[in-house]
């Protein structure tokens, strides 16, 4: 299977790696505010509340992220829907400005019309990330690309990927940093007949060990 091949290969480069990094389990987490929109049978918008953490071990990575909020027609009153997200990625470090990682994605919400809808993906990412305004910030770039997914809808899969860039600063006196973002993802089903783009700018702070 190709996804599996992709984390024993993954796996197999940090355990290298790792005999050759610093020993001890580094931990790290945070939380975000994500101002989200998802465009595609509807156009959805809210802002919601999200947490990442992160736990390596030499140039070794696991990251678990999770969103959850509610989203809703621009403009419109009530409730809203429920959009839950949540992704699981194993990552190795071969190099300090340099991170690939494997792992599922899943998102759920339900459109206008009381149909909810499921994505799962298996993804392969690449994150670079470099020093600027001295050394106290750090810009990144990641790209993913999904090598496989399933969702509950009629038409067939055929593509997904998507991107983030921003900005981490870390505080001079406190083990803490700020990130400010914007991410995307596009996906495309039968042929092109149905499409669905999420974006999202995100503000967040976090405590890190590195």
């Amino acid at each position: 299977m190709r996804v599996a091949s992709l984390g024993c290969a993954l796996a197999a480069l940090a355990a290298g790696a790792t005999r050759g990094g610093a020993q001890g389990l580094v931990p790290a987490g945070g939380i975000s505010i994500v101002s989200t929109r998802v465009r595609g049978t509807n156009e959805l918008t809210g802002t919601v509340l999200a947490g990442q953490g992160a736990l390596a071990l030499g140039r070794l990575e696991l990251a678990l992220g999770y969103v959850q909020g509610k989203i809703g027609p621009a403009g419109a009153s009530g409730a809203g829907q429920d959009l839950v997200e949540g992704v699981a990625l194993l990552g190795v470090r071969p190099a300090s400005w340099l991170r690939l990682a494997v792992g599922p994605h899943a998102r759920s919400y339900t459109l206008t019309g009381g149909t909810q809808l499921r994505w799962a993906f298996w993804e392969l990412r690449a994150r670079v990330s470099g020093a600027f305004v001295g050394s106290a910030g750090r810009g990144y770039v990641e790209l993913w690309r999904a090598l496989s997914a399933s969702v509950n809808v009629p038409e067939r899969f055929d593509h997904a990927q998507g991107g983030e860039a921003g900005m981490v600063v870390h505080l001079a006196r406190a083990p803490l940093e700020l990130r400010l973002g914007y991410r995307i993802d596009h996906a495309v089903l039968g042929g092109g007949t149905r499409l669905e783009t999420v974006d999202a700018v995100v503000v967040g702070v976090g405590l890190s060990g590195r």
